[in-house]
């Protein structure tokens, strides 16, 4: 749901930055005029009307990365969510991650759902203040 200040985070693996855009990046219907949900907003059940797509950010590294530092430093804010984040799962993070998404004014209601498709995965890691 829509909460200012707050950055939800889920972390997975993906082929590319292509890829990582095409799973994330709302549609648009031209003819009825709407954004449609992205593949990652289905797979979560995020209402599309609950978040700004300007407050999306997504990183997709070409090699997996070994902690939380390496997978989300340079994004918005890391120097305050970095830490908080960390103190959720640890500085290091499973195998097999290269890829990032932060949903900024917005806090994800924590319901545990990890998503296995065969060209993804990703995993709800939590919500953070930023500030």
């Amino acid at each position: 749901m829509e909460r200012q200040n707050f950055v939800s985070l889920w972390i997975g693996s993906i082929n590319d930055d292509e890829s990582l855009s095409k799973y994330v990046e709302l549609d648009y219907n031209e003819d009825e005029g709407d954004f449609l949900p992205s593949q990652f907003l289905i797979d979560f059940d995020i209402d599309i009307d609950d978040l700004d797509e300007d407050f999306i950010e997504k990183v997709a590294h070409k090699k997996n990365c070994n902690n939380l530092s390496e997978l989300i430093g340079g994004c918005s804010y890391d120097s305050f969510i970095l830490p908080r984040f960390e103190n959720i799962i640890g500085t290091a993070i499973p195998e097999q991650i290269n890829a990032a998404v932060l949903l900024y004014n917005f806090e994800y209601d924590g319901r545990e759902k990890e998503i296995n498709d065969k060209n993804y995965s990703f995993k709800f890691i939590g919500a953070v203040s930023y500030v």
